[in-house]
Parts: structure tokens; sequence; C-alpha cells
């Protein structure tokens, strides 16, 4: 992260509200001068800027070795090759002040792929529901349906509310964002939204984990997360007395099993696909599934085409032929296209 992290830095440091801003850098056992640069700035800004040096345990371990040590009342991440609008910093401290105790924060953020910038509100079809600078009880925001799931680039939590709960994310995975928008949401008593769009999201970093490509090399990892995050509802859902939360919590489940058997069942190369050991792998899902207590799972290729992918993988005991996969993902990209057209 070398060649990113003092542009991510400087967008917090431009604030005029500097005071009211602790960072904390997590150097997880990197081998270029992400160290060096980090340093740099504690040295520079001793009373803002900390360093935390570790070896390589990937994401999740970053987030479980600075939790303890964080001073601020709320705490939010940026990822080193991500940055802040660093004019929107002071009105976001400005906000946390205003909503002070409330559990949970969720602003828009903006997505950034060269010269091209979207705005991305907080549900997936851009409808701004919810009044803004209003603390709502967060059973309400799980039973109306309008967020389906949150993302980790608007979300900010309570920092109390996380200890309390002796959070903890997986280590030496990557993809455990999922989880910091997943199990506070078992403890989340209260949520408010501001229009404040503070993350800027970088899309065009090669390597990324989200890159397609990249989460196919990955998928074990994916699946490991996926496995764990179901494991946590089997274990914490029975002290959910809301069952609307809890009906909220399974469908976030049952989505990323969903995103899991269509990597496998629709995206991965026949040669992949004989060498990946699939089978073991559905027959934990399914157990999964079963334990979460998720009736008529179905793995539709998307929301709006509802061709199933997995009731053929279990009738058939086969994937669909690779011309019908290519025609599958086809549709898959063009009815993306045009959902995003009209909710975007």
């Amino acid at each position: 992260m070398e060649a990113y992290l003092a542009q991510c830095v400087e967008s917090i440091l431009r604030t005029p509200s500097l005071a009211a801003v602790e960072i904390i850098i997590v150097n997880d056992g990197s081998k270029d001068r992400t160290l060096r640069i980090a340093k740099q700035y504690a040295e520079r800004y001793a009373d803002t800027v900390r360093v935390v040096d570790k070896p390589n345990g990937n994401y999740g371990s970053t987030i479980n070795a600075v939790l303890p040590l964080a001073q601020g009342e709320y705490v939010k991440i940026l990822d080193a090759d991500d940055r802040f609008d660093g004019s929107r910093v002071a009105e976001m401290l400005a906000f946390l002040h205003k909503m002070q105790g409330v559990d949970m924060v969720v602003t828009p953020f903006i997505e950034v792929e060269g010269r091209r910038e979207h705005r991305v509100e907080y549900n997936i079809y851009s409808r701004k529901v919810y009044e803004y600078g209003k603390i709502y009880d967060a059973d309400k925001i799980f039973s109306d349906g309008v967020i389906r799931y949150f993302m980790m680039h608007g979300v900010c939590y309570r920092t109390a509310m996380l200890r309390k709960m002796s959070y903890r994310q997986s280590e030496g995975v990557s993809y455990t964002d999922q989880e910091w928008v997943f199990y506070p949401l078992f403890k989340v008593k209260t949520i408010a939204f501001a229009n404040i769009p503070l993350y800027r999201y970088n899309l065009s970093r090669e390597g990324q984990t989200m890159d397609s490509k990249v989460q196919m090399r990955s998928l074990s990892q994916l699946v490991a997360v996926t496995e764990a995050m179901a494991r946590y509802f089997i274990s914490s859902s029975r002290f959910v007395r809301s069952a609307k939360r809890k009906a909220f919590l399974r469908n976030v489940v049952a989505d990323k099993l969903r995103i899991v058997y269509r990597k496998y069942l629709l995206v991965m190369s026949d040669k992949e696909f004989a060498a990946s050991g699939f089978e073991m792998v559905d027959v934990r899902l399914m157990r999964l599934v079963s334990q979460c207590k998720i009736e008529n799972f179905n793995v539709p290729v998307n929301n709006l085409f509802r061709v199933d992918i997995l009731r053929h993988w279990q009738r058939r005991g086969r994937r669909y032929s690779a011309s019908m996969r290519c025609l599958l993902r086809t549709f898959d990209k063009i009815m993306t296209i045009i959902h995003s057209a009209i909710f975007r």
C-alpha cells in the first residue's frame, strides 16, 4: 500500500477538526515502504496518528488488533487504497457528536473508477426512504425491507457496543469486511442516517479482492467467511428476540451462500470445477442451510432472472453446459445493466 497510504491519511488530516480524530494505521506485515511511511505520519502528528505493527494476518486480524486500542467513541474502517472526502470529515464528526449514543451511523459513499464517480446510497435500489439526522429503532430498519444488506464503506459503529459484544473477525482470510457489516447487527439497537458521502471507494487498483478473477482464485477464503457467518447466525440467533431482525439476518446468510454457489455453478471453468472438490463444499453448505433454517433455498442467476442453477445441479448431478452457462452469464450482465439504469 506504499503507493496509496499517503493520500489515504492526508484525506483525514485535512480536516480543521483534527483534535477530535484518532488515526490508527495497522501495518499487517507489509514488505514495502508502508511501515516507514506510517511511522513518518506518527512522528509528524504524534497527537493524532498511532501505528500498530504486526505480523501478517490478513484483514480481520488488523481489526482485531486495533479495536482494543481505539479511544474514540466511534470507529470507522478506511482501507489504505481508499480515502475519505477531506472536506466532509468535519461534517461527519459534527454529526457523530450530535448523534452521540446511537449504535450505528450509515452514510452514502462514492465509487471511484478512473474519472467515473458514482454515489451509492444506503440501499441497493438507491431509494432514500429514511430521514437523515433521525434516530431509528434498528428493528424497524430490519423489518422494512428497504435495505437488504449494508456495505463496509457506509457504516460507522459505536466503539463501546463492539467491545461489549467482544467483536472479532476471522483471521488469515480475505472478505471479512462482510463480517464487519453482519456480526454487529445482532446487537445494534439504534441507527441514524447521514447525508455525508464520506468514503471514496477506489475501484481502479489491480488485484483488489473484489475483482472477479481474484475472487475465483480466493474462492476458498470466500467460502470460509460465508461458513463463519452462517455458524455465527446459528449460535447467536437464539438470543435475537425480534423475529423480523432474525429474518433479516437469515436472509443475509442466504444471500452469501447464493454468491458462493453462483461462483461454483455458473462462473468457474470446467477444469477448475473438476479440481474444486465442490461435492464436499456442497454438503457443508447445505448442512448450514438446514441449520440456519433457510426455507426453500434456491440459487437463481439473479433476482430478476430466476433460472435455478442449484436445482439443476441437485437433479442432474452436473452443472449446466458451458454454452448454457455462458448464455446465463450474458443474461445476468444485461439485466444488471438494466437494473443499474433504472435504480441508479
